[in-house]
This record gives C-alpha cells, sequence and structure tokens, in this order.
C-alpha cells in the first residue's frame, strides 16, 4: 500500500470510530443534561408556586386580622345580631326565602326583613366589594353563640347555628370554636378543606380571627376560602403539555385542582403518603395519570396546613428531545462520514505533495544550497514543519554569513594592527629620528661654543631631550602598558584619567574599593585597555562633560563600570556595525570567560558593565 492510501485508511477507520464514540457520548450528555435541565426547571416553578401560595394565605390571614380589627366590621356585626332577634318567625325560614334562590349576594335591601334589610343594605356592599376584590368564596359574621348572621353569598348556612344542626360537624364549626379560644387580637386560625355541605358539598377552607371589642370577644370573623384562587395560582404554562403543579395534603389527597381533570380533583385524586417521609428534592415516580414522571416536591410552610406541593411531567415529554436529537444525530454521522472521508482522500493528496518537496529540500539543503525555502501552503503541522525547515535553513544562511563577517573583521584587525605599526615606525623614523640628529647637530655646534650662549643652548637640548622622553614613553605605554606590571592596575588607571584629561577630554571621576592585587596579568591588562578603549571612544564620539568609572572587587568577581553623559546611540540599529574597539573588549572578555554589557541611547549616554569571575582571573591564563 502507498503512504496515501495508508493515510486514507487510517484516517477513514479513525473517523468513523470517532463519530460513532461522539455519537454515544452526545446521546448519554444529552440525557444526562435533559435531565439536569428538567429538574431545575420544575424546581424553579415549584420554588414559585411555593412562594406564590404561602404569601397567598399569609395575605388571607392578614385580611381577616385587618378585617376583624374594622370598627365597621364590629359595628356591623352588632347590628346584624341585635336586627336577627326582630326578625319574624320562623327566623331562618324567613331569611333564607328573602334572598331567593339565585343571584343572591346581588341583593341589597332583602324585602320583608324590617330592620335586618336595613343593616343589609347598609353594609352589605362594602363586605361584597371586599369578598369580590380579593377573590374570596365567602365572608361569614359570627355571634359567640355560633349563629351565623351574615354572610356574602347567603348560601343555605345563612342563619345556621354551628355548635347545633347539620354545621355543627362542619370545618367552619372547627374554625369558629378554634377562634374563640384564641387569646390575642393578632391570631387566626386556619381550617384544611373539608367537604362542605351548603356549597354543594365541594372542599370548602376556612381563615377565621375573633372580632374583639374592648378586650374581649364579640364575635368571629370567618372567610371562606376560594378553592378556584388556590387552583388558578398552581397553574404554570411553563410545565408543557403533560407537566402540572399540584398541592397534597398530609392524607396524600389533592389540596387543588390539576388540568384536565373532567371533575374536581380536590379531595377525590390522591399520591403515595411515602412522599411525605422524603426530604424536598427531585425524583422519578409514578405521576396522577400512572405515567413515568419527573418530579420536585417541597413542604409548605402554611400555619395550620400539612401540605407539600408538586411538580411534575411525563418522562416521554422530557425526553422527546433526546429522541429527536438521536435520530438527527444518526443522519448528520452518515453525512460527516461522507465528507470525512472525501476529506481523507484530499487531505492524503496534500500530505504527500509537501512531504516530496521536504525531501527535495533536504537534498538541497545537504548540498550547501543554504538559500532553499519551502513554501507554506497551511497552518497545520505540516506548514509548522516547512516554517522550521526555513528557519534552520535561514539560520545555517546566517552562520555562514557571520563566519565572513568574521573574516572580515579578523582582516580589519590585522590591517589595523599594520596601519598602527607603520604608523608607530613614521613617527620613530619622521619624529623621533630627526629630533635626535637635529640634537646631534646643535651637540658638535656647542663643542666649539664656549660663549655665554653655551648656557642657553644647553637648557633648550635639555627640554627637547625631556619632550622626546615624553614622547617616547608615551610610545611605549600604547605598545604595552609597564604601568599595570609595576604599579598595579588601579595607578594605571589613574594614570589613565589623568592623561585623558590632559589630553583634552572632561574630568574623570574614579572610585574602586576592595583588592586587586590577586589579578592575573592577562585580566588586569584587559580592563586597563577596556578602560582605554572606553575612554578613547568618548574622547572621539561621545562628546560628553562627565565620564565615572566604578572598580569593585569582591570575593567572587571583580566588576568594572565607565559611564558617561554624552550623546549615546541605539546598539540594535540595523545599520550599525560593531568596531574594532567594542569587538576586542568583547573578545578580551570572552577569553577571560566574563559578561560585557553596553547601555547606550540616543541623546542618554553610555555604560560599559565588565564582569569577571575571580575563579577565572585568580591564576595565570594559558
Amino acid at each position: 500500500m502507498s503512504f496515501r492510501t495508508k493515510l486514507l485508511a487510517s484516517f477513514a477507520a479513525l473517523g468513523l470510530a470517532a463519530i460513532a464514540v461522539t455519537d454515544w457520548q452526545a446521546s448519554s450528555s444529552a440525557s444526562t443534561a435533559l435531565l439536569a435541565g428538567t429538574y431545575e426547571r420544575l424546581t424553579a416553578i415549584r420554588e414559585t408556586k411555593r412562594q406564590l401560595i404561602e404569601t397567598y394565605f399569609r395575605d388571607l390571614s392578614s385580611h381577616v386580622l385587618a378585617l376583624s380589627a374594622d370598627e365597621s366590621t364590629f359595628e356591623a356585626l352588632t347590628q346584624f345580631r341585635a336586627a336577627w332577634e326582630s326578625l319574624p318567625e320562623p327566623r331562618l325560614a324567613t331569611l333564607q326565602r328573602a334572598f331567593g334562590d339565585e343571584a343572591r349576594d346581588l341583593i341589597v335591601l332583602p324585602q320583608g326583613l324590617g330592620s335586618y334589610g336595613k343593616v343589609h343594605a347598609r353594609y352589605h356592599p362594602t363586605l361584597h366589594r371586599y369578598q369580590t376584590a380579593f377573590g374570596f368564596y365567602d365572608i361569614f359574621l359570627i355571634d359567640t353563640g355560633g349563629r351565623i348572621v351574615y354572610t356574602v353569598f347567603k348560601e343555605s348556612d345563612i342563619g345556621g347555628h354551628l355548635r347545633q344542626g347539620p354545621l355543627a360537624s362542619t370545618t367552619l364549626a372547627r374554625a369558629f370554636e378554634r377562634a374563640l379560644a384564641l387569646d390575642a387580637p393578632e391570631k387566626s386560625v386556619l381550617e384544611d378543606y373539608a367537604p362542605y355541605a351548603p356549597s354543594q358539598h365541594s372542599p370548602a377552607a376556612f381563615v377565621a380571627a375573633p372580632i374583639w371589642r374592648a378586650g374581649a370577644k364579640a364575635g368571629i370573623l370567618a372567610i371562606q376560602v376560594s378553592a378556584g384562587e388556590v387552583s388558578r395560582a398552581m397553574q404554570s404554562e411553563a410545565l408543557g403539555g403533560s407537566g402540572r403543579a399540584y398541592l397534597i395534603g398530609a392524607d396524600g389527597k389533592l389540596r387543588s385542582e390539576v388540568r384536565d381533570s373532567p371533575e374536581t380533583a380536590i379531595l377525590r385524586l390522591s399520591l403515595d403518603r411515602a412522599l411525605f417521609e422524603r426530604k424536598p428534592g427531585t425524583e422519578t415516580g409514578t405521576g396522577l395519570n400512572g405515567a413515568s414522571v419527573l418530579r420536585s416536591h417541597t413542604p409548605l410552610s402554611i400555619p395550620g396546613l400539612d401540605w407539600m406541593l408538586v411538580a411534575e411531567i411525563d418522562q416521554s415529554e422530557a425526553f422527546a428531545p433526546l429522541q429527536s436529537l438521536r435520530t438527527r444525530t444518526v443522519l448528520a454521522g452518515l453525512a460527516v462520514s461522507a465528507l470525512f472521508l472525501a476529506a481523507a482522500w484530499k487531505l492524503g493528496r496534500s500530505v504527500s505533495r509537501p512531504v516530496l518537496a521536504l525531501a527535495e529540500g533536504a537534498r538541497r539543503l545537504a548540498e550547501r544550497d543554504f538559500n532553499v525555502r519551502l513554501p507554506i501552503e497551511s497552518n497545520d503541522e505540516i506548514g509548522e514543519l516547512a516554517a522550521s525547515f526555513n528557519s534552520m535553513a535561514r539560520r545555517l544562511d546566517e552562520t555562514t554569513v557571520s563566519r565572513d563577517e568574521f573574516q572580515r573583521l579578523n582582516q580589519r584587525l590585522i590591517h589595523a594592527q599594520e596601519d598602527e605599526r607603520r604608523r608607530l615606525a613614521r613617527e620613530l623614523h619622521d619624529d623621533i629620528t630627526q629630533r635626535l640628529a637635529a640634537l646631534a647637530i646643535r651637540a658638535g655646534q656647542l663643542k666649539q661654543s664656549t660663549g655665554p650662549e653655551a648656557g642657553a643652548e644647553m637648557e633648550r637640548m635639555q627640554r627637547t631631550l625631556s619632550r622626546i622622553s615624553d614622547d617616547i614613553h608615551g610610545l611605549s605605554r600604547r605598545l604595552h602598558p609597564a604601568i599595570v606590571d609595576e604599579l598595579g592596575l588601579v595607578a594605571a588607571i589613574e594614570s589613565e584619567c589623568r592623561g585623558f584629561f590632559e589630553g583634552g577630554g572632561p574630568p574623570v571621576e574614579f572610585e574602586h574599593s576592595g583588592t586587586t592585587a590577586n589579578l592575573t596579568t592577562d585580566a588586569s591588562l584587559a580592563l586597563y585597555r577596556i578602560v582605554q578603549e572606553s575612554l578613547r571612544n568618548t574622547l572621539k564620539h561621545a562628546r560628553a562633560t562627565e565620564v565615572r568609572i566604578g572598580l569593585h572587587s569582591s570575593p567572587a568577581h571583580v566588576k568594572l563600570t565607565v559611564e558617561d553623559n554624552g550623546a549615546g546611540f541605539d546598539p540594535a540599529a540595523p545599520e550599525r556595525h560593531t568596531g574594532l574597539g567594542l569587538a576586542s573588549m568583547q573578545e578580551r572578555v570572552h577569553l577571560l570567560n566574563g559578561s560585557l554589557r553596553i547601555d547606550s541611547s540616543p541623546n542618554a549616554g553610555t555604560r560599559i558593565s565588565v564582569t569577571l569571575p575571580y575563579e577565572e582571573t585568580s591564576h595565570p591564563a594559558s
């Protein structure tokens, strides 16, 4: 098999395996994500409904307490109770007959009830508005004996007695007795749902509170909770088609209606009571319709009620997107597989071409053709390989150029040496030799002169000899600074600083610390030459007004710094080439295993720092 065929087969096999694994992982991840997302949505709806229901019943208690504490409520109770006694016998039948069978709550002034009708016309509009505004099913005024002297809705319980007869066993009677037993004005009682006969045996819950007067109970105000209001609060469109939120009591029976139920579900449909024994949270289970559901449940904090709120959705609906995802994934996998095979064929073809080009480039590079470059056609590993090859070829080319540059620099050093020797020979021949010849002629003339001019001539010859001696000493120091061997590095640098200033340079501030007595001759001479070259460059190029030299020795190393405030330069400028002076500094330091750093910038001066390790400079260099 060819390289291209092997590559195609390998990529195809790996691609198909990757698609299969990805399909399985996507389905698994999607299932987990759907489950977590559904539970989060159910829990969010559950918490929203919990706060809503708890707030609703808390507001009910507040309304009962506020209405029972109102002065008009006390007056209404007092007057209804007094008017009850004035009703014609039989009072209960007369009262119920006066309000008819339909729209009883809309009658303001009933006929044939005497003073009771007048009291009703006075207080009923206000209580009716209160009942309608806050969505109560009914409002009751009950005297301390248990007689219902007024209701808004006027069902069969109007005028009834809660301590005898059929009403004595109702939840309203229990709410009345519990409220009558309260000992503080700010307290109320709440009775759970139970069938209530006057309301066609529909489930009814009651909130009741005493009507206080001068610290005593004048009667009881009760509110019949609207089951419709509670059920509407539990409805949620966010739960989808099969989702539902509902309330259940400790007996496992519902306390709110559920969607799509053909009849009332309160106190009829039931759920497993074991749900109350589990902590709030999420789980799978069997729903009201017998289907498998995802469920989130939590108890409610409502004084007097042991209720739990449940939000659930059928698993079939919750995981419907997963099935759709699996179908789309299979179809997409087949399409991607076809595209992957086509891409793998193209990739195999594209990989073999640059590999052949790389082999050709390597062959040319082996033949020392450092100008060879490969085209970079992509940003993948093949492209990086081509870029690395080009970088290697460029560095080899630069290394060759650097070797040629070194050869040219070496030639410049040789020429510089020859020029220096030629200049010294010319000075010796044209200056020193001629001046000595002139002295020889003057000495011959002096033999024949015995007059007073002989003394003056001798003095001139003495001055000339002194200048010749200084010039010869300068030439000697340039050739080899004997002062370094004779007086040491510090004295040699001080002498060089004086000579620099006397030669027209700015004053030099020189400070030193530590001892340099253990430096080798090579190290001392290198440091001295670096100072000498630095001062020469300062005088020639820097136009500085201040120069500072520091020489500090420690047990580990010796450090030299030469700094001026002159014109400076940019060491990184591409057009700048290292001169012979700086090149000789670098070479001297390199031979002694030291380091040299040049810090400079235009118009900011120059600082040359040299560090020589003492272990390399404390013994003679080879």
